[in-house]
């Protein structure tokens, strides 16, 4: 559950960097996430995305003014997530420190989205996904990326507060919350394979640990 500021949802989010611990289990979620411009969504009347009306349960139409701000912003975020069958559409506003308002509904018509996004040029990411809850009870996130950002390894915390304490399990790395490099949408667009050799090779340096 998101948290709520002003009665719009908020994420509160760490991002680590990662490597896979050696008694990682096969239960691993298998996810496709696409990044669409801004002009796939329509809120002239209600809220539409690629043309498609998404129906909205009574505290999601109080969204709307949150919704109009972050797309108006630069750079929102609208993501289309596919995953067990199922798709997710997320608009996110602007990041302020590691937070940043995000607004979520069930499609409905999971199949056509996905047919519809999987033959789009729109920017994606693919990754397998274990969601892991640690000894002091906060649940990690450690996505596995594949594609051309095949080995990369993050692991993401949400948290109730900015400054809420978690202890790192052995397996997870640096903070890099603030390396937008390293956003999914910046991994969509300017995906791991394509940086430059010597900054691959810093990065990797930093997140390769032994088993």
């Amino acid at each position: 559950m998101k948290d709520m500021v002003n009665n719009l949802p908020v994420e509160i989010e760490r991002k680590h960097l990662a490597h896979l611990p050696g008694n990682i289990g096969n239960d691993a979620t298998y996810i496709r996430q696409w990044y669409l411009p801004v002009e796939m969504i329509n809120i002239d009347d209600g809220l539409a995305l690629m043309g498609r009306r998404i129906p909205q349960e009574p505290h999601q139409e109080e969204w709307m003014s949150g919704i109009i701000k972050a797309i108006k912003q630069s750079d929102p975020t609208i993501r289309v997530r596919i995953s067990d069958g199922s798709a997710i559409l997320c608009i996110k506003g602007k990041t302020v420190g590691i937070e940043r308002p995000e607004f979520e509904w069930v499609l409905s018509d999971s199949s056509w989205f996905e047919q519809q996004l999987s033959t789009s040029e729109w920017p994606f990411v693919e990754k397998q996904r274990w969601r892991i809850i640690a000894e002091d009870n906060h649940v990690w996130e450690l996505d596995l990326f594949m594609g051309a950002n095949d080995g990369l390894v993050l692991a993401e915390i949400e948290l109730t507060d900015a400054n809420e304490h978690y202890t790192k399990p052995d397996w997870v790395g640096d903070d890099v919350s603030g390396d937008w490099r390293l956003s999914n949408q910046q991994l969509a667009n300017n995906p791991f394979a394509s940086w430059e050799s010597s900054m691959r090779v810093s990065l990797e340096s930093r997140f390769k640990y032994p088993d």
